[in-house]
């Protein structure tokens, strides 16, 4: 089933296509915010570029968030009208479990993703089971909170490097690979490719309230 992937949720947005054992493709957009701009052209880029067609795509799974207001909404239209012209299926993929599944061997690990100024959306995992819902929190409170960690712990995400001076002291606390700190539309296009197809209509992407600690 050959599967195609959009990832909007981050400044650098991206699609990828996925067939087991035919085809793993991924093309990031070159400048952030172009989302609107580029979607469309990277996706048709990215077909031809594959020597297939947009007819041939069975499924389109994209990248739900938590992230960016308008990426989000763009990425969800995108797919939704491209699944709605076709008849592919539409699965939409939680942007942390997303990146918590680019690092399978660890045992602990907290998604740390940028928001906006100070806030980044965090989320815990302990194997592969989420420890509560993606919170919106600010920088001192994530760092406050991290450094009170008594077992080991990884962190991955777009946000993991911007707070790495503040933990890299901590013996417990150690920063994922560079993979698992930007964004793969390849992952989210795997993951879709696992699941069944949602609700063309009712899908919305995941909006987090912020929480100030």
């Amino acid at each position: 089933m050959l599967t195609l992937g959009i990832d909007t949720a981050e400044p650098i947005g991206g699609v990828s296509l996925f067939e087991e054992g035919v085809c793993a493709e991924e093309r990031l957009m070159e400048a952030p915010l172009q989302h609107a701009e580029r979607l469309i052209p990277l996706v048709r880029e990215l077909v031809e570029g594959s020597s297939r067609t947009l007819q041939e795509v069975a499924c389109v799974s994209v990248n739900l968030g938590p992230g960016s207001f308008t990426g989000l909404r763009i990425g969800l239209a995108t797919g939704k009208g491209l699944c709605h012209a076709s008849g592919a299926a539409l699965v939409g993929v939680d942007g942390t479990v997303a990146y918590r599944s680019r690092v399978p061997e660890e045992r602990r690990v907290c998604v740390v993703l940028r928001s906006r100024r100070d806030l980044f959306y965090v989320r815990w995992f302990a194997g592969d089971r989420p420890k509560g819902t993606t919170c919106l929190i600010r920088e001192r409170s994530l760092i406050e909170r991290l450094r009170q960690e008594k077992r080991e712990l990884t962190l991955v995400g777009s946000g993991a490097e911007a707070i790495r001076e503040h933990v890299v002291d901590h013996a417990l606390l150690r920063i994922g690979p560079e993979p698992a700190l930007r964004p793969s539309p390849l992952t989210v296009a795997r993951i879709g490719a696992t699941q069944v197809g949602d609700s063309l209509y009712e899908l919305e992407p995941i909006y987090i309230e912020p929480v100030f600690e």
